[in-house]
């Protein structure tokens, strides 16, 4: 019998409150504000978990699950809470890539699979389908094929999971609301 341990880097933000006198002079002399906002004055840490990474039942591993609205429907933009993003998504990317989307708010290209249909799951992949931070610090999965095949409508109950084995994701309609 071996001993399987799994351990994953938790990301956290640390924020720079106390600016040295130059950024502020700095700050107070720039015309246009910094194209990063609030970002800049903050980095993204890794920490090591001092527990083990919440364990993903394999029947059931939607860990993320929400009733889809009229933005999300209309735009092909599934909206995941900061909260939802560090601690079921960003924990299994590597430091640069929660990097690359956290702090410097660009977009990364990922895959999705609609599992809804389990014996005939269908991929999707290439420039419709990425991954990024909002203004808001929200996060966003663009997936408009999903969407658009699926005809998902507002108030459809959907799950979704950050697949560390595989690297992407997954989504399953749980329940349609038919009109």
């Amino acid at each position: 019998m071996a001993l399987v341990t799994h351990q994953t880097l938790k990301k956290t933000y640390y924020y720079n409150f106390f600016p040295t006198k130059g950024d502020e002079d700095l700050a107070a002399t720039a015309a246009n504000p910094h194209p990063l906002g609030s970002r800049r004055n903050r980095m993204l840490v890794e920490m090591r978990d001092l527990y083990p990474p919440p364990v993903v039942d394999p029947n059931h591993p939607w860990q993320i699950k929400k009733t889809l609205n009229h933005y999300e429907i209309s735009s092909g933009k599934i909206v995941i809470s900061f909260n939802d993003t560090f601690e079921h998504i960003l924990r299994y990317w590597n430091f640069c890539m929660a990097n690359h989307i956290a702090i410097l708010g660009h977009r990364v290209a990922v895959a999705v699979w609609d599992v809804t249909n389990e014996k005939k799951p269908k991929k999707y992949d290439g420039n419709e389908v990425y991954f990024q931070i909002t203004p808001s610090e929200n996060c966003i999965l663009t997936c408009v094929g999903v969407m658009r095949d699926r005809n998902f409508k507002i108030d459809d109950y959907i799950g979704l999971y950050w697949d560390p084995k595989e690297s992407n994701f997954r989504i399953k309609l749980f329940y349609s609301f038919t009109r």
